[in-house]
């Protein structure tokens, strides 16, 4: 097997991210300095040379030791993090998960993804960014998998409690983004997410959380506001989607769109409609309030349009949101 000590510079990199004020990682009360964790990191990248076979198996036993934990191990990078993000006017919080595949060599206890087979587990991140696309570091994460008796069974857990619920982890990284806020209280935090994160509990939550931060969300689903569409039926409500469509146009420009694998670059003529929403509770949790929150359209002249939920106000908000949510998607694709 070659050697892989050419990869101890990388290695260097990465502490440097993670320890940039070369910070004492605490564990249970016992200090581990940034030279230690060089060495750590230098060791797991040479695990392949018989000359540190020793120091491999030291690594090994650091990691394997039921008081170090990936939490303690991030916590000083995340501190540093939020250093950072004091320095910013604006910062998007952005999460998203990534699926972590083993394949066949996946270790005995790894738990399910999609289907029995397939081995390994989901990371679900946190990543701050400045809207020029600046990464300023990762300010939480959280891991799961699945049973085999959980496979198969989305319908049955729809009446479960959220928090019960693996889509609790969009909300609780609402609440992370808010919390942030309050810790920044001169950075406007704001959190972005895809269509998964388009869930009632983060609009609540943005109501009622002490320091509620912005955020931008890809909607999925076509919410009805209280007004009656008499002329539909009396039963029948109006839907968001339609009373956005009909708004005026606030903004209409060329935007280049860049090449991806599902398409060649290209410019399109798009225009943005905006307009402030009041919504209704979903029919099942009816008894909950209604929620107010700011609805963007955006639609290529001519093709299939797509809406976000979030903050617009005026114009100068609405390009605004565009931009950082348009950022925001191609940021994402390394999680894809």
């Amino acid at each position: 097997m070659p050697t892989l000590t050419n990869r101890w510079p990388t290695a260097r990199r990465a502490v440097g991210i993670f320890f940039p004020q070369r910070e004492a990682l605490k564990i249970d009360g016992h200090g581990y300095s940034p030279t230690i964790l060089h060495r750590i990191l230098h060791m797991v990248a040479v695990t392949s040379s018989y000359d540190v076979a020793a120091k491999t198996r030291a690594a090994y036993r650091f990691f394997d030791n039921v008081k170090v934990q990936p939490s303690k191990i991030l916590q000083p990078h995340i501190e540093a993090t939020k250093r950072r993000m004091k320095e910013q006017d604006v910062v998007l919080v952005l999460q998203d998960t990534t699926e972590l595949d083993f394949g066949k060599h996946h270790p005995k206890d790894a738990g399910c993804l999609n289907k029995e087979n397939r081995r390994g587990l989901y990371d679900h991140t946190h990543l701050a960014v400045t809207p020029e696309q600046l990464c300023l570091g990762v300010v939480g994460h959280e891991q799961y998998d699945r049973t085999p008796e959980s496979l198969g069974k989305a319908k049955e857990r729809g009446h479960w409690p959220i928090e019960q619920k693996e889509s609790f982890r969009w909300l609780s990284g609402y609440r992370l983004a808010s919390d942030l806020a309050g810790e920044c209280p001169d950075t406007q935090i704001v959190s972005v997410a895809d269509s998964e994160a388009d869930i009632y509990d983060i609009f609540l939550e943005a109501e009622k959380h002490p320091t509620p931060a912005d955020f931008v969300i890809r909607a999925k689903e076509d919410r009805c506001t209280p007004e009656r569409n008499l002329d539909a039926g009396p039963s029948v409500y109006r839907k968001v989607r339609d009373e956005v469509s009909a708004a005026e146009v606030r903004i209409q420009k060329t935007i280049f769109l860049s090449k991806t694998p599902k398409r060649e670059a290209r410019k399109a003529e798009i225009q943005i409609r905006a307009l402030r929403v009041t919504v209704k509770p979903p029919h099942a949790r009816s008894s909950l309030p209604a929620v107010t929150y700011n609805v963007v359209l955006v639609e290529e002249v001519g093709l299939a349009r797509h809406h976000e939920t979030g903050t617009a106000e005026t114009s100068a908000h609405v390009i605004g949101i565009h931009a950082s949510t348009g950022r925001a998607w191609r940021i994402q694709q390394p999680f894809e």
